[in-house]
């Protein structure tokens, strides 16, 4: 079962974070903190599929649920993670409807898509999970981002595609499409982020993305989002080293 897929059916919210290290012990420690997901991202880090399936294992006893990032719309990349044992993918830079037709087609079992049918998959417990080829579709979640204003213009027909099962919307992409990258503030970045937003809801599939800037966690769920992702480790360490550190006052006795 699908858990981050079985919460968003029953109309919870859920909590995701990113893992930007290939750490398994990262994983762990965040997957025990009790997020609802945690994704694991090949877009930007330098973690691969081993390292993956080592932070697979780390989530495992918790009821964390996997995704993935990986870093392009790539059939293969699709097949090797889904195999491995990830639950829930994501495909950054989606820009039209044919790019996330393609992504359907890699996730996908013939006759529905172009997956191919392999042997002693991590995914189907090493062939002990013979059901498992019938079951695929259904218990993993497809994931697009939305990250440039063609994007945008092109939301309504990249959400009616079937197979996407989310939209996630991408605000620092999006202010770099528009040239006005990390100018979050600027009124026409906004309204491009307000303009994906307003067509992915309307769509009637399952809506994510990041905190916006000057925006709590409570704000982003209020805009009608089902799914945020509030933080990564790396942020989280940053964060937490720099609190330690500011909170240190040195004694100016001699």
């Amino acid at each position: 079962m699908n858990r981050l897929k079985a919460k968003l059916t029953e109309g919870k919210k859920v909590l995701g974070c990113f893992l930007s290290t290939p750490s398994p012990d990262n994983a762990e420690i965040l997957a025990g903190a009790g997020f609802d997901f945690l994704l694991i991202d090949h877009e930007h880090s330098f973690g691969g599929l081993t390292d993956a399936v080592a932070q697979l294992r780390s989530i495992r006893s918790s009821s964390t649920t996997s995704m993935l990032r990986v870093p392009t719309n790539d059939p293969v990349y699709f097949q090797r993670a889904l195999d491995a044992g990830v639950e829930c993918v994501l495909c950054p830079g989606v820009d039209k409807r044919s790019e996330a037709e393609a992504v359907v087609r890699a996730c996908r079992y013939p006759p529905a898509g172009t997956r191919g049918a392999g042997g002693g998959l991590r995914a189907a417990h090493y062939d002990r999970d013979a059901d498992y080829y019938r079951r695929a579709a259904s218990e993993s979640l497809i994931a697009v981002q939305i990250e440039s204003a063609d994007a945008v213009a092109a939301l309504d027909e990249i959400a009616s595609v079937d197979g996407i099962d989310m939209i996630i919307i991408g605000p620092r992409d999006l202010s770099g499409s528009i040239g006005k990258l990390n100018q979050f503030e600027d009124p026409a970045v906004f309204a491009l982020f307000e303009e994906a937003e307003r067509k992915a809801l309307a769509s009637g599939k399952f809506v994510g993305t990041v905190v916006y800037p000057s925006f709590t966690l409570n704000d982003m769920f209020k805009r009608g989002h089902h799914a945020i992702i509030a933080t990564s480790d790396v942020g989280l360490l940053v964060k937490g080293a720099k609190a330690v550190i500011q909170s240190w006052i040195p004694s100016t006795e001699s």
